[in-house]
């Protein structure tokens, strides 16, 4: 495949492998996929130990689970949701650390992230504010009162999802686009590996 990473600069192999190997798992599962694309920050006070991502995924799991078990007693439909990732640290010009996710799971689920966005100080129950959650617990912020107050480490970028549907006429062109999305997080400029931390990683099956 051949791929349009211009303003990339040179890309890590392998990661390419591993990132179109997790893409390919999830069609697999899910014929149907949202993909979709978060920030997460860091607080200016505290930093985070290596085992944060694990976490952060391992509590969006959880929340996801719950959610569709709460969703399916009440008489909603639900179907099968297998949450995969990708993720890579890198570091701002000033140093500072941060990660960029990409969560594939089964539309017909979650369509779309939701409103992350309070509405007279209440937020709502959707996947975005489940990853909101998941991130501040993965940082061990929620005992603080205020703790929602760090929902804001969390970014959702412009156009932060997308749709690939594997049964659609023009399924070609989605997946190559797709991969040329994904393929910024195999980029080798802005990593750091001083520190003998991982700089890359995604689901493991």
């Amino acid at each position: 495949m051949n791929i349009n990473t211009a303003g990339f600069g040179p890309l890590n192999e392998k990661h390419i492998t591993r990132i179109q190997e997790t893409l390919d798992k999830s069609l697999e599962e899910h014929p149907r996929i949202l993909l979709l694309r978060v920030d997460l920050h860091l607080p200016d006070e505290g930093h985070a130990d290596s085992a944060v991502i694990t976490r952060f995924i391992v509590s969006l799991k959880e929340q996801i689970k719950s959610d569709l078990h709460r969703k399916k007693t009440s008489g909603k439909r639900t179907f099968p949701c297998y949450l995969r990732h990708i993720w890579v640290r890198e570091f701002s010009q000033t140093g500072k650390k941060h990660y960029h996710v990409a969560l594939l799971m089964n539309k017909d689920n979650y369509a779309y992230p939701g409103n992350y966005k309070p509405t007279d100080g209440v937020y709502p129950h959707n996947l975005a504010v489940m990853i909101m959650e998941a991130w501040v617990r993965a940082l061990n912020l929620v005992r603080d009162d205020n703790y929602r107050r760090y929902y804001s480490l969390v970014h959702f970028p412009r156009h932060c999802s997308f749709h690939l549907i594997k049964y659609s006429a023009d399924f070609k062109e989605q997946y190559q686009s797709t991969m040329e999305r994904l393929s910024y997080f195999a980029k080798e400029y802005s990593k750091d590996y001083s520190d003998g931390q991982r700089n890359f990683g995604c689901s493991q099956y």
